[in-house]
């Protein structure tokens, strides 16, 4: 793939800017999802487009929000993004990026992938006497020669 195509299709291309103010009763028209105290970067619920004043750019649901006026977000926990949120001023400024996909992997698909990679090794043998015993995971017995 050439360097050219991989620049295009970065994430990064995909940032933008939006720009609220909050409506008239004090609220921001959005709902916040995610952060620090689940294990996710923020990233808007429920956008309210009747209640939200966006002055120039866009809000969707699933979006990530990466900073607000230039401020990183990333780690930070809803509360804690909420806190940045109100103590800026109107206009403030949100960098956000649309989630391209979620993945979910169980636990169990992990252990299982661990096993295939590392066939042979200390970590084959201990996955091989604790899997089938801690987990119920049902392996093929050839995965499991030491």
């Amino acid at each position: 793939m050439s360097k050219s195509l991989k620049k295009k299709n970065h994430w990064t291309n995909k940032v933008h800017e939006a720009v609220l103010t909050r409506n008239k009763e004090g609220e921001l028209g959005f709902e916040l999802r995610g952060g620090a105290e689940n294990g996710n970067f923020p990233y808007f619920g429920e956008v309210k487009h009747g209640k939200v004043a966006i002055q120039s750019g866009k809000l969707c649901a699933d979006e990530l929000l990466l900073e607000v006026n230039d401020t990183p977000v990333a780690g930070l926990t809803t509360r804690d993004v909420l806190a940045v949120i109100k103590h800026c001023k109107d206009p403030f400024r949100l960098k956000c990026v649309k989630q391209v996909k979620k993945v979910k992997i169980t636990y169990e698909d992990w252990i299982l992938t661990a096993v295939q990679e590392h066939h042979g090794h200390f970590e084959s043998w201990y996955y091989k006497w604790n899997c089938p015993f801690l987990y119920g995971i049902q392996l093929s017995s050839n995965l499991i020669k030491a």
